[in-house]
Order: structure tokens, then sequence, then C-alpha cells
């Protein structure tokens, strides 16, 4: 019975003590009852009270039960009795009491400070993420192979580039998509229809195995030009032995391309410096011709333009598009549209230092040279790996103050003044400059010799002599024409007052580059006294820097030679 005082809260405490200090032992009695003091007395070899084992074994032998342990019945002894009192003769051989140290009887419990869950936020973070990109990748997959089963049910060819790539047994049957033909057979369903097939063009040297085929459709009332080109087909010879014949071959459609006509607005562009009559012309002109690139094209692929004609007064306007085709994805691209007013037809060449040649189109207008240059530019589209991007006079990230003068006189058609300015700023870098400036300096040049070529002509009328001194920028040479003679005056004025604002602007950009320049203020004050009147180009004169008397004199006999005053 002794063991319910063990079992009891007070003895549980005494436990704890044994479980924080060994030596603490003892003070088990302390914590205990008075029943727990007479077994320790009586038997001192307990289990309970052995100091070897804090914990008291399960497999201890129970106390005798004639030991002098009171029942659960008797009452608790009182602190006068016999076992309890200190000075009774029963207590002699009592063990020392110990007194446990107040921080041991009741040890406070640390408390540590939780860390932020920084890692378990990080790694709940990275699963959130990698869910999400494993879900966009699905969705990806699945428009993919949405988009792969349209086309495979719908067009099948638009899907003939897989066929490089994939094994024999895999590959798409085009040929259950349209039933290969002979050439014969393809013009024959094209009559069905009212359409008309054009001459094949070959799409690899010194063989048949593909060819483009132009599809015109004849237009109503018509007198001349009357095939207009309405779609372009690729044909390759089909790989079914069992449907060959030892004369004639067949072929199956790879791929076609729809084809309109640039519109109206767009082709006489060039001509009509945006005009009302012709911003809402939105006409698309026919197309009338395909031919291919025969030299100098860029190594990959076949290069094709399309032609058309416009007559423009008396300009006759040639337009169309640039096509080109992809061996490598069997498709067919358009790629710019073109226009020019004097008629010539794009060409390669090589204008800048790459690799790869420029397409070149000429759109000058009279003595107003313009070439717009395409460079070929890698893409990221698998279909369409290529495309044409025009070299443009926009000012690049490069700061120099002589760049951006260049600029500025490039785009009012000063190109030698320009080009000028460029070399200047090389020589300065010790002829390096960023890509992008070179490639506009290479634009420049080309614009550059053209304007010089036509200056070194002799030309036989005066005012066209004085309009390719000006175009150059020339000046001072233009002067000297003008003072040439009453007559080259005369000419000259009717020039001048028949300039739509490109000899003004040429004249207006200089002035900001070098606003000190004498000879450029004399045309300035000339064009807007044959526009605006004397009084009107004298005050603007006296307005600039470093004007004298003399020469205001110089400028106003100048004008009187205008009227035939001499």
């Amino acid at each position: 019975m002794g063991d319910e005082g063990d079992e009891g809260d007070e003895g549980d405490e005494g436990d704890e003590g044994d479980e924080g200090d060994e030596g603490d032992e003892g003070d088990e009695g302390d914590e205990g009852d008075a029943g727990t003091w007479r077994i320790i007395n009586d038997n001192r070899q307990s289990p309970i009270a052995n100091r070897q084992s804090p914990i008291p074994n399960p497999q201890s032998p129970i106390p005798n039960p004639q030991s002098p342990v009171p029942s659960p019945q008797s009452p608790v002894p009182s602190p006068q009795s016999p076992i309890a009192n200190p000075q009774s003769p029963t207590m002699v051989n009592r063990p020392r009491k110990l007194t446990p140290k107040a921080s041991k009887l009741k040890k406070p419990l640390k408390r540590v400070a939780k860390k932020p869950p920084n890692q378990r936020q990080w790694r709940s973070k990275l699963s959130s993420m990698l869910a999400i990109a494993i879900l966009l990748s699905s969705a990806s997959l699945v428009m993919a192979c949405v988009w792969f089963s349209v086309l495979l049910i719908s067009n099948p060819a638009q899907l003939s580039w897989l066929n490089k790539v994939l094994p024999e047994w895999a590959q798409i049957p085009l040929s259950n998509y349209e039933h290969p033909q002979t050439l014969g057979e393809i013009q024959d369903s094209l009559n069905q229809q009212k359409l008309v097939a054009g001459e094949t063009l070959p799409l690899e040297e010194n063989t048949d195995k593909s060819f483009l085929l132009p599809v015109f459709q004849q237009r109503a009332n018509c007198q001349a030009d009357c095939r207009t080109l309405v779609e372009l087909r690729v044909y390759q010879h089909s790989p079914e032995s069992e449907r060959q014949s030892r004369s004639e071959k067949y072929y199956y459609l790879a791929t076609k391309q729809p084809i309109i006509g640039p519109e109206e607005s767009f082709v006489v562009a060039p001509l009509v410096k945006a005009k009302p009559e012709h911003q809402d012309t939105n006409i698309s002109l026919p197309l009338t011709e395909v031919k291919r690139f025969e030299d100098n094209t860029p190594a990959a692929g076949v290069w094709f333009y399309l032609r058309g004609q416009h007559q423009q007064g008396t300009n006759a306007i040639a337009y169309g598009h640039i096509v080109y085709y992809n061996p490598e994805r069997t498709n067919l691209q358009q790629m710019v549209s073109w226009t020019s007013p004097n008629g010539q037809l794009p060409r390669w060449q090589q204008v800048t230092d790459s690799t790869t040649k420029e397409l070149v189109v000429d759109q000058t207008v009279g003595l107003e040279p313009h070439l717009v240059i395409y460079q070929v530019k890698s893409t990221k589209l698998f279909l369409n790996p290529l495309q044409l991007e025009a070299i443009t006079l926009q000012p690049s990230a490069f700061n120099n103050p002589g760049y951006q003068n260049s600029l500025i006189i490039a785009r009012s058609g000063l190109w030698t003044p320009a080009f000028e300015w460029l070399k200047f700023v090389q020589k300065q870098r010790k002829g390096v400059l960023p890509k992008a400036v070179q490639t506009q300096m290479d634009l420049i040049r080309l614009h550059s010799q053209l304007t010089q070529t036509q200056a070194e002509k002799n030309w036989a009328s005066p005012s066209q002599q004085v309009l390719a001194d000006l175009i150059d920028g020339r000046w001072q040479k233009a002067l000297q024409v003008l003072e040439a003679s009453p007559h080259n005056a005369q000419e000259v004025a009717t020039l001048l007052k028949a300039d739509d604002g490109r000899l003004w602007n040429r004249t207006a950009a200089a002035l900001r580059v070098n606003p000190n320049r004498l000879e450029v203020q004399v045309w300035a004050a000339l064009i807007l006294g044959v526009q605006r009147g004397e009084e009107h180009a004298s005050s603007w004169l006296k307005a600039q820097p470093k004007i004298t008397a003399e020469n205001l004199i110089y400028v106003q006999g100048l004008l009187k030679r205008f009227r035939g005053n001499s």
C-alpha cells in the first residue's frame, strides 16, 4: 500500500527531481508523505529509495506486508507522532535531509523564439511556380496538338515540311488529301474553275521534282494585261510509284499562297506626297507577272518578285510583292511590297559589309534619289524564319553630335554633306563605328554616289544644273550658275517657285546645323522671295546671324534678276 504515496501528485514531483539531477534524489522524501518515509526507514534496500536507481523498477519486490506501513484506512500520522518527530528515537538512523536548491525545484521552461519559416515559404513558392510552369507547358502542348490536328484534317499540305524529318512509316499521306496529277490534269482542273495556269518555275536546279505554278484569273472588259495573279502553288513530285507512268510524271500540291495586289495609295506614294485625293484609295492593283531572281540572291531558299504596272501621269510605275520560298519548311512567304516610280525592278546588291546581300528598291523621282534597302534578318518563327527589314535613318543609341547632325541633313536629302560628317566622325573614332551607325553610313554613301554623279554632269538646262547642285549641297556652285546670265536667273526663278518643299527643307536643315553659312542663307532668302515676296525675304534675312548690309544688297540684286530687271 506504500506505493500509493509514490503514485500521488507529490510523489510525482519527487520523480521530476530524479530526472533533473541524480544528486537530488533524496528530496523525494521531503515532498512525499509520511508513509513513504516509513518505508525508507524500515526498508532501506527498497528499490523505491535506492539511490542507484532514480526511477522505480517495476520488477522490484513488493514491500513486506508485515512492515509498519499505514493502511489506507489508518489515519495520517500527525507531526507529533514518533515517526515524524525528528527527536524520536526511531528517527536516529534517518538519512540527512537534503534541501534542494530553488533553481532545481522548479526549473523555468526556456522559451525559444520561433524563427520565421523562410525555408518553408521558399519551398512552398517553388512548388507553386513549378506547378504553374507544368500547367502552362501542358496547355501549350495541348494547343499545339489541337493546331496540328486541325491542319492535319483541314489542310495537311501545310504540314508537308514534317515529312522531311519524319521516318518513312510515319510520313503524312499528302496524296490522300489531293490525288497526284500530271501537269496536264492540273491545268484542266484549273480551267474547270475558270482559272488559268501560268508558266511553271522550277524550285530546284536541273530537276523537275518541284515547281512553282502561278494561277491567274481572266479580267472582264479588259484590253491589256487581262490576267490577274490570284494564287501561287507549289507542286512536288509524287513518291507513289504505283501511280507513275513511264511517259508522264505525277505531282501533288505541297502548299499554296493567295495573292492580292498592293493598294493604289501605296503604289503612287513616292509621286504623290499624301494628297487628300489619294489618302482613301484602297483599290488593289492587279499583278500580272511572276519572275524568279536568278543571280545575286541570298544562299538560302528561292526568291521571286511579283510585278504589275500602273500609269500615273507620265510615270509608268512598277510595283509588286517579294515572295520567298523556304524549301526546308515547304512554305511560301510574302515578304514585302515594293513600288518604283521610274519602273525599276528590285535587285540584290552588296551595300553593307554583311555577308548577305541587301534588296534595293529604287524609288527615285527625277533628280531626287530615294533608295529603300532591305536587310535579311532571322526571326524566331518556325515556318517563317526570315524577314526583310528596311534600313532607316532613325537615331541610334550612339551619342555623338556629328552623328546627330549627319542624320538631320541626310533626312532632308543632303546626302553628300551627311556622308562627309560621318567620315569625320569615323576618323575621330579611328575608323570604328557601331554596327547600326555603319549600316546607316552605307545607306547615306549609296545615295551620295547618285547625287554626286548627277551634279558632275553637264546639264543643257541651267535650272537642271542648279537643281543637281542644290540636291548635292553645292551651294556656291549653284550661285555661280545663277549669276552667269539673266536667262539663267529666269529659269532658276521658275525652279524655285515650283519647289514643293524639298529645296526649302534642305536649306532649313543646313542652317540648323550651321546657321552662319552665308550661301545657304542666300538660297533660303531667294526661295522666300520668289514664293512669299521680297519684303518677307528681307525681314527673314535680317533676323539671321552675321548678316551685313552688303549681304542684303546682294540678295536684293538677285531678286531683281528674277523679276527680269537688270
